[in-house]
Formats: structure tokens, C-alpha cells, sequence
């Protein structure tokens, strides 16, 4: 029972090793120009024992692309059951967005993005991963559409607000990886713009 638990132990440190060094090529390299064998370099793992944990290079992608969305619909979950504002909500959605490495933030969002236009990935994927990002959005909508009946967010659709106010947090990832005029990412800046005291001053 020991043995067994510590070769599951292994084998979930080994999966991890290849996801980290995937999410990091896939994103700065593209999932085509990606070899498995850079992968397999980059976690420090023998070409051969890549196929005890994936069928192929696009299973891996697919993982990495799932987890990295029920990822940040788990998040979206943590902060409804810590948070009853929809305010303090949003905010600390987007604290967590910019925490952690800038880079592999950087990473992540580019990782999304790529699979939400891929052309590589068989029809059924592409739906999954097409849905779970939805969902994401319209999650986001919820919470912003209780902040407009709370008075605390600007009128207006939700949905689409969601999608400007990802928008702008995924600029802002990008700007500052880019490093042009890096800037340190305040959640209430980003929020500025969807608050209906901050529209509200702005207008005296």
C-alpha cells in the first residue's frame, strides 16, 4: 500500500514537471513549433516516460488547456463562497489573475487564447474548451450583474462588461511582459473602470 501510494506520488510530480514545461513552451513557442522531446528536456524527463502520461503531444495540450480553465472557474468559486460582495469579488478574481509569476500569467492567458482560435484540435476539444470559457465569462457576468442590482457596478450588459473587463486584465499581463511602460497592476484601477462611484466622480 506504501509502494503504491509513493509511485502515485512520483507519477503525479512527473505529470505536473511535463505540464509546467508545456504551459511554458505552448506558450512562448506556439503548440505547432513545440517538440515533445523540448518538453520532455525542460521537465528533466526521459523522452520515453512522456508516454506513460500522455497518448501524444495534443493529449498534453488539451490537459494543460482544461486544467488551466477549471482552474479559474475553481477560483471564481473560492472567491463566491469567502466574498458575499460582488465587488470585493471581482477584485480579488483579479488579484489572483496578476499574483504569482508574471511570466507564466503571461503563459496561461496566451495558452487560452491560442486554443480558442486553434485549427489544429478535433471538433469535440475545441467545443469543451469553447464552453468552458464561456461558462468562465458568464460567471463573471453573474457576479457583475449582482454588483449593478447592488448599485456598485455601471449599467449596461453584462456579459459584454466581463469580456472588457478580461480584456483589460489580459492587456495588462501582456503590456507588462512586453515590459514597454511596465506598470504595477492595481486591482481598484482595473476595477475603475466598471464601478459606478468611480464613473460617477469622474462626472462631477
Amino acid at each position: 500500500m506504501r509502494n503504491n501510494k509513493k509511485f502515485q506520488g512520483i507519477r503525479d510530480i512527473r505529470q505536473l514537471q511535463l505540464k509546467d514545461a508545456a504551459i511554458e513552451l505552448f506558450g512562448m513557442k506556439g503548440y505547432a513549433a513545440t517538440k515533445i522531446s523540448e518538453i520532455t528536456n525542460k521537465a528533466e524527463i526521459s523522452h520515453g516516460l512522456f508516454y506513460h502520461y500522455f497518448k501524444s503531444k495534443e493529449d498534453l495540450y488539451v490537459h494543460v488547456i482544461l486544467e488551466l480553465l477549471e482552474s479559474l472557474l475553481n477560483t471564481i468559486n473560492d472567491v463566491e463562497e469567502k466574498y458575499d460582495n460582488p465587488l470585493e469579488q471581482l477584485k480579488q478574481l483579479t488579484e489572483v489573475t496578476h499574483s504569482g509569476s508574471l511570466k507564466e500569467g503571461v503563459y496561461r492567458h496566451i495558452l487560452i487564447i491560442q486554443a480558442l482560435y486553434s485549427d489544429h484540435l478535433p471538433v469535440e476539444v475545441k467545443k469543451e474548451i469553447v464552453e468552458k470559457y464561456r461558462e468562465m465569462v458568464q460567471r463573471i457576468a453573474l457576479i457583475i450583474e449582482k454588483g449593478q442590482k447592488n448599485g456598485e457596478f455601471i449599467e449596461g450588459d453584462a456579459e459584454e462588461l466581463a469580456i472588457y473587463h478580461l480584456s483589460l486584465v489580459h492587456g495588462l499581463l501582456l503590456s507588462n511582459a512586453r515590459k514597454m511602460v511596465p506598470i504595477e497592476v492595481s486591482a481598484d484601477k482595473v476595477l475603475r473602470q466598471l464601478t459606478r462611484k468611480a464613473t460617477e466622480e469622474d462626472s462631477e
